[in-house]
C-alpha cells in the first residue's frame, strides 16, 4: 500500500524498463509530433479553431496519451507527487514555452530530479529508506504554494 502511494525506486531493475522505455519513447514522438498544435493551444481555443486546430480531439489525444504514459510510470514506481507540478513550471522558466524545447526539458528534468530526491530519501536517514513521494512532497509543496502565491500576485497586482 505504501509503495502505490508514496513510490519507490527500490525495487527498479534494468530487466523492467523495457515497456516503461517503450512507451515513454513512443509517446514523446508523438507529443513532439504535435508541438505546433499545443503551441497553438497556449493562444486559446478560438485562435487555434482559427488557425485549423480541433481543440477538443487534440485535447482528447493527448489525454489517452498522457494516461497510457502516466499509467504505465505509476505502475512501475508508485505515485510521486509533485514532480509533474514542479518541473514543467521550472522547465517554462527556463526554456520557454515552445513545446519542441519545453517537453524534451521538462522530460529530462524530471528525471533528473526523480534521481537527486531518490539519493536524498536513500540517504537522509540512513539505513532506512524514506518513501520518494514524502521527499518530493517535502520539496513540491513550498514550491506549489509559491507557485500559486506568484500567480495569484501576477494576476491580481497585490
Amino acid at each position: 500500500m505504501l509503495f502505490w502511494l508514496f513510490g519507490s525506486l527500490a525495487e527498479a531493475n534494468w530487466a523492467a524498463l523495457g515497456l516503461p522505455a517503450a512507451v515513454l519513447a513512443a509517446t514523446m514522438i508523438a507529443l513532439l509530433a504535435q508541438a505546433r498544435p499545443l503551441n497553438t493551444l497556449l493562444l486559446g481555443d478560438e485562435p487555434a479553431a482559427s488557425l485549423g486546430i480541433p481543440a477538443a480531439r487534440l485535447r482528447r489525444h493527448l489525454f489517452l496519451l498522457i494516461a497510457l504514459l502516466t499509467g504505465v510510470m505509476v505502475a512501475l514506481a508508485g505515485g510521486m507527487g509533485f514532480i509533474g507540478l514542479i518541473i514543467p513550471h521550472a522547465a517554462r522558466l527556463l526554456v520557454g514555452s515552445d513545446h519542441r524545447r519545453l517537453l524534451p526539458v521538462a522530460t529530462l528534468a524530471g528525471a533528473g530530479f526523480l534521481v537527486l530526491v531518490d539519493i536524498a530519501a536513500r540517504t537522509a536517514l540512513h539505513p532506512q529508506e524514506l518513501p520518494v513521494g514524502v521527499v518530493t512532497s517535502v520539496i513540491g509543496a513550498p514550491l506549489f504554494l509559491w507557485l500559486v502565491h506568484t500567480r495569484a500576485r501576477d494576476t491580481t497586482g497585490l
